[in-house]
């Protein structure tokens, strides 16, 4: 991964303008997570083998170095398209931003010779920043040492808010609650190094297996779970084909999944 290098503070931090008003006061504003994601593919001659290897020395790094707290993933595209040509993605969260920036100052202060190391091995062609906040709560457990993470991304319909879309969505969620479903469910909203997305925000969701994934599916499709779906969201927002990834934990740090 690209060294990060301190180029000063930008003076807007996120590209939707939702403020202080993502949500409703009811329920009260939410905390945020800062997420850090690289899209990367192998160099030549790489594979996964040569990554986890690095990532083993990053571990010890952090665990001797005693970096802010960090949790991140390593994951493949299982269900993906031509227009999301990448061969791994690295997903890491801080709890706030105070942490990030610990992190991040730590890293570039620090982690120099990793730095070289991780690029022998991954290209990574973005780093980017989201605010995240969690919309449902993962099931007992999260994160296992794997899962399945999907990724939507959404767009608010003319005349609507977010506020507005983010009730579309705790209304979903609680569908699931309904269903039993295990899915934990987040918002990314995008950050630094989005390059101006055509999109408003990133729905995440995150199952612990493939069989919850699979029971979701057929909630939706054969147990009618779509007609739900459009009576609570249709006018209100939007969403593409969502994009399906093996997560494999590398570090839990413990952060917080739903924060309050």
């Amino acid at each position: 991964m690209k060294r990060i290098k301190l180029l000063g503070v930008l003076p807007c931090l996120f590209s939707l303008t939702w403020g202080a008003s993502v949500f409703a006061q009811d329920p009260p504003p939410p905390n945020f997570a800062a997420i850090d994601a690289y899209m990367c593919n192998y160099n030549d001659g790489k594979n996964r083998g040569d990554l986890d290897k690095v990532v083993a020395k990053w571990n010890k790094w952090m665990d001797d170095t005693k970096g802010a707290p960090y949790s991140a993933w390593v994951m493949t595209p299982v269900l993906s398209s031509v227009n999301m040509p990448v061969d791994v993605v690295w997903l890491g969260v801080w709890q706030n931003g105070n942490d990030m920036g610990k992190g991040m100052q730590h890293w570039a202060d620090n982690g120099g010779n990793l730095g070289d190391e991780f690029d022998e091995v991954i290209d990574c062609g973005e780093h980017s920043n989201a605010a995240s906040v969690n919309i449902r709560p993962p099931a007992k457990g999260w994160p296992g040492k794997s899962g399945v993470a999907v990724f939507a991304n959404c767009t608010v319909a003319e005349g609507k808010t977010v506020p507005d879309a983010m009730a579309v969505h705790r209304a979903w969620a609680a569908h699931l609650d309904s269903t039993g479903s295990k899915a934990g469910m987040w918002v990314f909203f995008p950050g630094f190094g989005q390059n101006n997305p055509d999109w408003d925000y990133k729905v995440v969701t995150s199952h612990p297996d493939y069989l919850s994934m699979g029971a979701d599916w057929e909630s939706y499709t054969n147990g009618q779970g779509w007609m739900k779906a459009m009576e609570i969201g249709a006018g209100v927002l939007s969403c593409d084909s969502p994009r399906a990834y093996h997560s494999t934990t590398v570090r839990d740090a413990g952060i917080n999944p739903a924060p309050q």
